[in-house]
């Protein structure tokens, strides 16, 4: 099945924010602030622009639908990097109150960490500070779930991803590839409308996506070899490439 056209999901962001007891506005809008100067914003490993930031304060708007059964989050935030920059984080979402996440929103007694799953959000971030000024540009999305531990305040934790159009990690996968001299001649044009790969030398492609002795010749077929759908960032192999 090919996802060209599908947007992709790259892992960014864990946030992990420390939240006090509510502030009961009214019977379906309470107001949950963030502990002070606690709870943080760390980048994935290899993620750019990289971020590694504590939370300073906060808080989440939260509106329970007339039926009870959905929640409304909206939250902002300012965060401190390591460099000192500040920014504000901020992110609208939804929570399921059916499952586990409803009885630590109702203050339950028995309530435990929950999956994830159940709650999505959507962020964005604001700040001059040059180098993470890009991340306005950029659409985020995040899985959350809460962690309750003994003597600790609950956690709200989240996973976020960029959101990126497929054809721009296959440009980037293609950028890697190095095509063995053997190849630096027209056999673009000789290769069957059927074919995906052709068989290089017997010396292995010097090549980020380790190939295993394969070249890619073109990037239209990079597109038939990646299965989009997947965050995984592993090498792709030759055996997993079917012939037609």
């Amino acid at each position: 099945m090919k996802l060209t056209n599908f947007p992709v999901l790259v892992p960014a962001f864990t946030a992990q924010i420390a939240i006090k007891d509510p502030l009961i506005i009214s019977s379906s809008l309470l107001n949950i602030p963030f502990v002070h100067n606690d709870g943080t914003l760390i980048s994935e490993p290899g993620y750019e622009p990289s971020v590694d930031a504590k939370f300073i304060h906060g808080s989440d708007f939260l509106r329970r639908d007339p039926d009870g059964q959905w929640v409304k989050l909206e939250v902002t935030s300012v965060a401190r990097d390591i460099s000192g920059a500040m920014m504000r984080f901020s992110y609208n979402g939804v929570v399921d109150m059916a499952g586990e996440e409803g009885k630590v929103i109702r203050g339950d007694a028995n309530a435990t960490t929950t999956g994830f799953g159940n709650a999505f959000v959507q962020i964005r971030f604001e700040t001059d500070a040059p180098g993470l000024k890009v991340l306005q540009d950029k659409l985020y999305v995040g899985s959350g779930r809460f962690v309750i531990e003994e003597d600790r305040p609950v956690i709200v934790e989240y996973k976020i991803s960029e959101v990126k159009t497929s054809l721009t990690l296959i440009q980037k996968a293609a950028s890697s590839v190095r095509v063995p001299r053997a190849f630096n001649r027209p056999l673009y044009n000789q290769l069957s409308p059927r074919s995906t790969l052709i068989e290089a030398p017997k010396t292995p492609v010097r090549s980020s996506l380790s190939l295993q002795g394969y070249a890619l010749p073109c990037l239209h077929h990079l597109s038939q070899l990646f299965d989009l759908s997947s965050q995984s960032t592993d090498p792709i192999h030759a055996s997993q490439v079917v012939y037609s």
